[in-house]
């Protein structure tokens, strides 16, 4: 099989000297990982392959927060340390360009636009995974626990999950549709979102749209279309099929409002979606009622009235009308069930939770009311979740109920780990509140 790219020399020269690490803040690097910042690719390449071991690229950024959250919780621990040593060499690029760059960083720009531009770096974290002869293997983009990362050091080593190692046998025409899933959430994860889509459309017109009518409901071919979804269109035999067959596939995965979710998602990036994006270029106000009798005459009511207000949600966030903006954000909420929902799972705790907060930002006294009773759900079934007890203090506290407020913001402050993505949010919020300063959004 045809390799999918070898890294220049002059490529991963720069990329070895591009790294200088001066800032402390950054955690302590004498444990954890080590870095090698002081050899040719040569030097680099003779050692990978004399050891037999992989390569691996922590693409940062000086402003990337998940870039730091990385270096101080994940890469000084001994037990990544320990494994990603003993099978790879690990170097590190920095993507932007800041005032306090030393002349050693500043070197290597170029390299680091070149690294960008060819393997399509755009979100930060990023890890790029080479074979010992310099192949690229696999990438993956955004921030991990230690125990993932272990997981995605593991799967850069194993060819039938290597994102560049599946994407070459695809492009060579190796199709397998029963494994195609792999490599489209291995698409995702390293946020080639271009590739993702053209696999998706292939799978669709290719493969799911010649299945037969009596197709078999199962799990793996329920996830597969899920996969799909950014490929699939509201005229696909795949979508017609599944539109008839819903209630099937809800009684497969025992999850009533499973397909209903999965059809909304259709019709809205087919119908409303293109509307939106023309009106937000135009500054014209789409004709909500006659899209809402073209989705019901097509689909029912139902499916026009959910996706009209998703629209309209949309619409007035992007023109900044709070007021209705929040209004038709509670209306969806409801119409979507959230007053059924049961905080049992963590996907619904999230929701609940993160409702609630959207509708403090910019919500009324009875609108913030209303998101109380969404948090407290959420509290109920974990009252120690600090990001749901950050939530409902700042509605006491938009709501007049200083005192409880800050107790409560108090309680979140005392609660969330400093190491954690919430704790600069929560910090903020206690400190203002401290000061009788809003903690909401300014109209």
């Amino acid at each position: 099989m045809k390799q999918v790219t070898i890294i220049s020399f002059l490529l991963i020269a720069g990329l070895i000297r591009g790294y200088s690490q001066k800032d402390t803040s950054w955690g302590d690097t004498s444990r954890g990982i080590h870095w090698i910042n002081n050899a040719s690719w040569t030097e680099l390449l003779q050692k990978a392959k004399a050891e037999n071991k992989y390569i691996f690229v922590d693409c940062y950024a000086t402003w990337c927060g998940p870039c730091k959250w990385m270096d101080k919780n994940v890469y000084p621990k001994d037990s990544v340390g320990i494994y990603m040593n003993e099978r790879f060499i690990s170097v590190r690029l920095q993507m932007d360009t800041s005032k306090q760059d030393d002349d050693e960083v500043q070197r290597f720009y170029a390299t680091a636009h070149e690294i960008m531009q060819k393997y399509h770096v755009g979100s930060i974290p990023c890890y790029l995974f080479f074979s010992p002869e310099g192949n690229a293997v696999h990438k993956y983009v955004g921030a991990l626990d230690s125990r993932n990362f272990l997981s995605l050091a593991k799967s850069a080593t194993d060819s039938k999950k290597q994102y560049y190692t599946l994407l070459a046998s695809y492009r060579n025409d190796e199709k397998d549709y029963s494994q195609i899933s792999i490599l489209l959430q291995a698409a995702r994860r390293a946020g080639e979102l271009k590739v993702s889509k053209e696999v998706a459309l292939d799978c669709v017109h290719n493969y799911l749209d010649k299945l037969s009518e009596n197709i078999i409901w199962t799990e793996e071919k329920i996830e597969l279309i899920d996969l799909c979804l950014d490929g699939v269109g509201c005229d696909d035999k795949i979508f017609e099929l599944y539109y008839r067959r819903r209630k099937s596939i809800d009684s497969v995965l025992n999850n009533s409002g499973y397909a209903d979710n999965r059809i909304n998602w259709i019709i809205y990036h087919e119908k409303i979606k293109p509307i939106l994006d023309k009106a937000k270029k135009s500054g014209e106000k789409p004709g909500w009622i006659r899209i809402e009798n073209e989705i019901a005459k097509a689909y029912g009511l139902h499916y026009a009235q959910l996706n009209v207000l998703e629209g309209l949600v949309e619409y007035n966030n992007s023109t900044k009308n709070w007021h209705q903006y929040v209004k038709y954000f509670i209306r969806l909420r409801e119409e979507q069930g959230i007053e059924n929902l049961l905080p049992m799972t963590g996907s619904n705790l999230v929701e609940l939770n993160n409702s609630a907060y959207e509708v403090f930002k910019y919500g009324n006294k009875q609108q913030l009311k209303e998101a109380l009773s969404w948090v407290d759900r959420a509290l109920s079934a974990m009252n120690s979740n600090f990001d749901a007890i950050d939530t409902k203090a700042n509605i006491l506290y938009k709501l007049g109920r200083k005192v409880e407020g800050l107790a409560l913001e108090d309680q979140a402050h005392t609660l969330v780990p400093k190491g954690s993505l919430s704790y600069a949010d929560i910090q903020d919020n206690f400190d203002k509140m401290k000061k009788s300063q809003p903690t909401w959004v300014s109209k």
